[in-house]
């Protein structure tokens, strides 16, 4: 088994390179992104989170976590090219359990589109105070399936997104027109 690994990284040393030096640069690439994004969002204010930085943070969250997703993907696939497994049927298998899954799964489908929404519309962001139904606390997590609520009392509250009807949001003070 050793001397199986050892044939392969010599034969395939310039392909393993670039799939490292693509693993950085995917990842790099993604920092900057995630960066450029809070920095647009950034009003110089020292004092004080606005709420566009915490959307852009709340976002920025959200986008490493599908780059990062992306990213193992395609070097997972890679990889296993390497090893001389074609990967068309795998693709191909992964898009049927992907429907399968995706018909099995409505309610995890739901979740993750009302935590689209959810970003997409501002309606809260990290560190944002909130009531959702019975529960009341401070945000500290939002994922696309669920938002983190924890308690005065230091309890968490695990809210699945697709439950999410009826927000208040207490630290959004009303704009002037």
């Amino acid at each position: 088994m050793q001397e199986f690994i050892i044939n392969i990284i010599k034969q395939n040393a310039i392909e393993i390179t670039w799939i490292i030096i693509l693993f950085f640069f995917g990842k790099l690439i993604l920092k900057l992104i995630v960066k450029r994004l809070t920095q647009m969002a950034d009003d110089g204010d020292d004092t004080s989170i606005s709420q566009k930085e915490k959307r852009a943070e709340t976002l920025g969250h959200v986008i490493m976590s599908i780059g990062n997703i992306v990213i193992y993907a395609i070097i997972l696939f890679m990889i296993l090219s390497l090893f001389g497994i074609d990967i068309r049927p795998i693709l191909a298998g992964a898009g049927v359990i992907g429907l399968a899954i995706g018909f099995g799964a409505q309610s995890l489908v739901k979740d993750f589109v009302s935590g689209l929404f959810i970003l997409v519309e501002d309606q809260y962001g990290i560190g944002d105070r909130v009531k959702i139904g019975a529960a009341e606390g401070k945000v500290i997590r939002i994922t696309m399936r669920s938002t983190v609520l924890k308690n005065d009392q230091g309890g968490v509250h695990y809210i699945s997104n697709g439950l999410v009807k009826d927000i208040i949001n207490m630290s959004q003070k009303k704009k002037s027109s």
